[in-house]
This record gives structure tokens, C-alpha cells and sequence, in this order.
């Protein structure tokens, strides 16, 4: 097992869907019906939540797992 620490989660500003929060639909373009795959964690600015968060493939952005 690694000591190395996990990586912080992404912060997101402004408000984001409760689907994309609870990993129902990509986090970049809402899609419900694609094939989803874990895309990392994020955090709302000023709350302590860590969500994760899926993405169909449409994004090349990166996410902090």
C-alpha cells in the first residue's frame, strides 16, 4: 500500500445539478443515456462534500480523483 496522500479533490464554483453531483449523469454534459465512467471527485466552494463524478467521454478535461 502506497503512503503517498490522495489527491485533493477538483473545487467547483456555482451551482451544479444534483445528477451530476450524485454521478447519475456526465458532470461536463449532463448525458444520462451514454455509457458513464468514473471521472474523479469534486467539491462545491465553501462545503466539505466530496462528490464523485462520472463522464461519458466528452470532456478530455481531468478531474482530481
Amino acid at each position: 500500500m502506497s503512503d503517498a496522500p490522495s489527491p485533493q479533490p477538483a473545487v467547483v464554483e456555482g451551482p451544479v445539478s444534483i445528477a451530476r453531483l450524485h454521478a447519475e449523469a456526465c458532470f461536463y454534459c449532463g448525458a444520462v443515456t451514454k455509457t458513464l465512467h468514473a471521472a474523479g471527485h469534486v467539491t462545491l466552494a465553501g462545503q466539505d462534500r466530496v462528490w464523485p463524478i462520472v463522464t461519458c467521454g466528452c470532456s478530455s478535461k481531468a478531474v482530481a480523483s
